[in-house]
């Protein structure tokens, strides 16, 4: 499995133009332009938690959620994905693995350490209902799907191994289907610096010529 090693980071309060790197507008509705994949393909999925109250940059703020799931499903159906691929953090993860489910696609969920201490630091620390969320997405998946990585929870290396686990199963998977892989960030379009993982999973997708599709936050 890739390691750290293949990290870049994005100077700090960097703003992305929409275009960059393959990324495409953001629409409410279907991207404009954007065809359909008819062969189909998996998205391998990474993007800003639910900000925290009182955030002094907004991320993704809490009000958004309604609208950026309907991002998030759009974006799913106008790139014809079939698996996504991602962990199960609060905002984006989540958000992106209820839409699979709603429309019965494939889902596979990568934790950098156990289930139990994600779901403390990553998930509920944002409010019990994306706990249960977090609950209800895991007893839907077989444990097969369900791929902790079992690395030191304090190891500055854990979510940059995720981010490389996410992108080795999907291109794993697109692979054996005969499937086109994608990745799709969902997020503000500001690096955070050398710890913003959001930012660290679209350079690497970047660095391995995948196609990048945005999701704004905001």
């Amino acid at each position: 499995m890739p390691t750290a090693v293949c990290f870049v980071a994005m100077p700090f309060g960097k703003r992305l133009a929409p275009a960059e790197s393959g990324a495409m507008p953001v629409s409410v509705g279907l991207p404009k332009g954007m065809k359909s994949d008819k062969a189909g393909t998996v998205l391998a999925v990474s993007g800003r938690r639910i900000d925290p109250e009182g955030a002094d940059q907004p991320g993704f703020p809490a009000g958004n959620e309604a609208l950026v799931a309907l991002r998030i499903r759009n974006m799913m159906l106008s790139t014809s994905a079939k698996v996504v691929v991602c962990s199960g953090a609060c905002g984006t993860d989540i958000l992106a693995l209820e839409a699979a489910a709603q429309l019965d696609l494939g889902r596979r969920m990568v934790l950098p350490f156990s289930r139990e201490k994600f779901r403390a630091t990553s998930v509920a620390d944002r409010g019990e209902d994306w706990g249960r969320r977090f609950d209800a997405i895991l007893q839907q998946l077989p444990g097969q799907h369900i791929i902790e990585l079992s690395l030191p929870q304090s190891s500055e290396q854990a979510y940059p191994a995720a981010n490389c686990e996410i992108l080795d199963r999907a291109e794993g998977l697109a692979s054996v289907a005969g499937l086109r892989a994608l990745a799709m960030v969902a997020w503000n379009g500001i690096s955070r610096g050398p710890t913003d993982w959001t930012d660290q999973f679209r350079k690497l997708a970047v660095d391995r010529k995948l196609e990048v599709m945005t999701v704004s936050t905001l």
